[in-house]
């Protein structure tokens, strides 16, 4: 397994291979991250995927399977993360935070350490970039995104909630 930029040749495979089921699996998880029906989604993704790729302050790591752990009827990309760097609020007495956006593994890597080498990577772009923590949001119920985050050190610091109007 190979962690390593994406690649604007890449785009394409990454929305239709690993983002549009992520996106629909949050969508079962809550509705409230359901797809839109009435918006050409994947067009959308692929232009905010392909911008994200030119961004200086963003990066999208992707999981490639090695020659040999993939055959023609496989796909090679595995999982995908991306972080962002931000500057937090000059009145703060805290650095820079890498914003881990999004973490997505398919379910034929799962359980082999796929997310953990991906979140991996992104602490180390953060930390090349002067960031001094990493930061994420993850759904209440995605139990298993949440046990793989916390063994990895991440803490519940603050609690979004949110209602209808």
């Amino acid at each position: 397994m190979q962690i390593r930029p994406l690649q604007a040749d890449e785009v394409d495979a990454l929305v239709d291979d690993l983002w549009l089921p992520f996106a629909e699996e949050m969508g079962d998880i809550d509705d409230y991250d359901a797809l839109a029906e009435d918006a050409d989604v994947r067009a959308e993704a692929l232009d905010y995927r392909s911008e994200q790729v030119e961004a200086e302050n963003t990066r999208t790591f992707v999981a490639v399977a090695a020659a040999e752990e993939s055959d023609s009827a496989e796909r090679s990309l595995r999982g995908y993360v991306t972080v962002a760097d931000a500057d937090s609020p000059p009145v703060f007495a805290r650095g820079s935070v890498a914003k881990v956006k999004d973490l997505y593994v398919a379910p034929a890597a799962r359980g082999e350490g796929v997310g953990t080498e991906l979140l991996e990577r992104a602490h180390e772009w953060g930390r090349d970039r002067g960031c001094e923590r990493a930061a994420l949001s993850v759904h209440a119920d995605n139990d298993a995104a949440r046990s793989c985050y916390e063994s990895m050190g991440y803490e519940t610091r603050y609690l979004k909630l949110d209602c209808p109007l």
